[in-house]
């Protein structure tokens, strides 16, 4: 290959969508449809408190849909992160497993969770993908060496 034939190569450019919850991170090309939510870091996590009185008062209505759940911050955080995300088109990447898809961690151990939704260009090329996912590493600051739980 000529080292002259990258000189006039066309620069990509990617535009990468951040989007902050209270404890989760959405790194998003709405490009190609491809995308990361950013976990907290691990053992930061609030266990909801349990209150005797709420729980007295909601047993009369066990059936009640409308009973709370209760959740961590972070769980509170990711269905809420998901919710809105969800409304945007946006959802959880699962394998062949069944499993969340996981493109990497971070250096503090943040898991970055696979998402996706409708691109906004028809077939993004190869190429392109590719360069949105160079994007979205960095983006989220992925660390390829950083150990795996």
């Amino acid at each position: 290959m000529n080292p002259r034939d990258n000189e006039h190569a066309v620069p990509r450019y990617v535009d990468v969508t951040i989007v902050e919850f209270a404890a989760h991170t959405a790194y998003l090309d709405p490009l190609t449809g491809i995308g990361y939510l950013l976990t907290p870091r691990p053992g930061t996590d609030v266990e909801a408190l349990r209150d005797p009185l709420v729980d007295a008062a909601w047993s009369d209505r066990l059936h009640d849909p409308e009973r709370p759940v209760h959740l961590s911050l972070h769980s509170a955080d990711r269905e809420h992160a998901l919710a809105h995300l969800g409304e945007q088109g946006w959802a959880l990447l699962y394998d062949e497993d069944g499993g969340v898809e996981i493109a990497g961690r971070t250096s503090d151990r943040r898991q970055a969770l696979c998402i996706y939704g409708q691109p906004t260009v028809e077939n993004p090329t190869l190429e392109a993908l590719d360069c949105a996912i160079i994007a979205l590493d960095i983006a989220a600051d992925l660390d390829f060496d950083a150990p795996a739980d």
